[in-house]
């Protein structure tokens, strides 16, 4: 964050706040992020003097009624090495696919590590490119201000939210198919023309990256059942995308993460929308999320439906003799944001479905790429957002979420790659597994 300099001060929309906290107008305040939110906790104390002079106004003595200190110290969660690798990394990666061309409409990458037990975050990195310039520039905190379509991520709060509003039950099979509405273009998934129509399940439709059964269950959130062909009653509309939404916010999607951080993005959650916007909502391909809230979704499914804010302060120290860091005054501690509305057995069927995702069989397993190469057990789930650049060329928001070990999750990773032109390539699974494997060199786990 930055700081205000002394002939700055005080900044002018906070400084009648911060005079009643006993501040002086030209005081030197965090004006942005960490420097802002830990101000109390960094501001030193001013020493109180009183000057005495004699009749003639000169000075006689100087007395010290109150000794000045210095500001208390943060210690952040993140360790500088492996955010560095992290860093080093995404740099890599996106130069790679500048040079094969797939880079070029992009406005960057990023990604977000965390502990989805304690919330503690582990990395935060983004490569800014500037498409006029082509200038490539570190952006770790546009992961927690920019907002980008996630794609098929998000399909776990999908299957959530049918389960909470009565419309799934389990790992419900319901039938893969085109779904088509009267009047409108068939929604498919990827593998619909070659398969055509067959049974699927909760944990499948995962696996698969089903958009029908999302589909599905939009629409009975809706109240109403697919029949092909069928004509749509939107008078519900209102109400049933407040109820996706609502389940998407308990995972932190569009909602406050919680982070340690002022000036945090909710989101981008348009006010206005139409039948169309809600289904495509459904597969998430209408609002936008942050890396960051897409790391905590992650971390949540992880940590077996409880939220965890997440934080980059580990503790408030004390100085030593020299001036450095001293003993530790205070923990931050583990903050809860909410536990999901979900029963232990559906949270196990969503840690299967993106178990299957890397560790599936079939030829429609969407995420080998998290497996291939994976120094520990990943389980994750892919997103492929279409969009449109350079008037009308076909891109990708190529994103990936996951969360290793498997079976003892200690890191959940969120990796947002938009704009990619390059569409046989999605290279979000093999960023998050090499995070995952940088930290396990870092620090191994079991």
């Amino acid at each position: 964050g930055s700081v205000s300099s002394e002939k700055a001060g005080l900044p002018a929309e906070e400084a009648e706040a911060y005079l009643k906290k006993g501040y002086s107008l030209n005081d030197r305040v965090g004006t942005s992020y960490l420097e802002k939110q830990y101000e109390e906790t960094l501001q030193g104390k001013r020493s109180v003097k009183e000057i005495h002079l004699d009749k003639y106004g000169n000075m006689e003595s100087v007395d010290t009624i109150e000794e000045g200190s210095k500001g208390n110290n943060i210690k952040l969660t993140i360790d500088l090495a492996f955010q560095d690798s992290v860093d080093a990394l995404l740099k890599s990666y996106f130069n790679s696919e500048l040079e094969n061309g797939g880079a070029k409409y992009s406005e960057g990458v990023y990604a977000v590590a965390l502990n989805p037990k304690t919330g503690a975050v582990l990395s935060m990195s983004g490569i800014k490119h500037d498409l006029k310039t082509g200038e490539l520039t570190p952006d770790s905190l546009g992961t927690v201000t920019n907002v980008f379509v996630p794609g098929s991520v998000v399909k776990a709060a999908t299957i959530n939210s049918g389960w909470e509003n009565g419309v799934l039950s389990g790992n419900q099979t319901l039938t893969d198919q085109p779904i088509v509405f009267q009047g409108s273009a068939p929604i498919n998934s990827w593998y619909t023309q070659a398969y055509d129509s067959f049974p699927i399940t909760a944990v499948e439709a995962l696996e698969y990256s089903s958009n029908a059964y999302m589909v599905q269950t939009a629409l009975g959130i809706m109240g109403q059942t697919y029949q092909p062909n069928m004509f749509v009653l939107t008078n519900n509309l209102e109400s049933a995308m407040g109820k996706l939404r609502s389940t998407f916010a308990e995972y932190g999607l569009g909602a406050s993460t919680g982070i340690d951080l002022p000036d945090e993005s909710t989101g981008f959650i348009p006010k206005e929308y139409n039948f169309a916007n809600y289904i495509t909502n459904a597969f998430g391909q209408f609002d936008n999320y942050t890396p960051m809230q897409l790391a905590q979704y992650v971390g949540t499914i992880a940590n077996n439906g409880v939220r965890i804010a997440p934080h980059i302060v580990e503790g408030i120290y004390g100085n030593n003799e020299q001036g450095g860091l001293g003993n530790l005054i205070q923990s931050v501690e583990t903050k809860e944001m909410n536990k999901i509305n979900i029963s232990e057995s559906d949270v196990s069927i969503l840690q299967q479905g993106f178990y299957q995702v890397s560790h599936g069989g079939s030829a429609l397993t969407t995420g080998r790429a998290f497996s291939n190469g994976a120094a520990v057990s990943i389980s994750g789930k892919t997103g492929t957002a279409e969009s449109y650049v350079n008037g009308g060329q076909e891109a990708n928001n190529t994103n990936a979420v996951a969360y290793a070990p498997s079976d003892n999750p200690q890191i959940a990773v969120a990796v947002v790659f938009p704009h990619n032109t390059n569409l046989t390539n999605g290279v979000g699974p093999s960023i998050a597994r090499d995070i995952i494997n940088l930290y396990h060199q870092h620090h191994p786990m079991n």
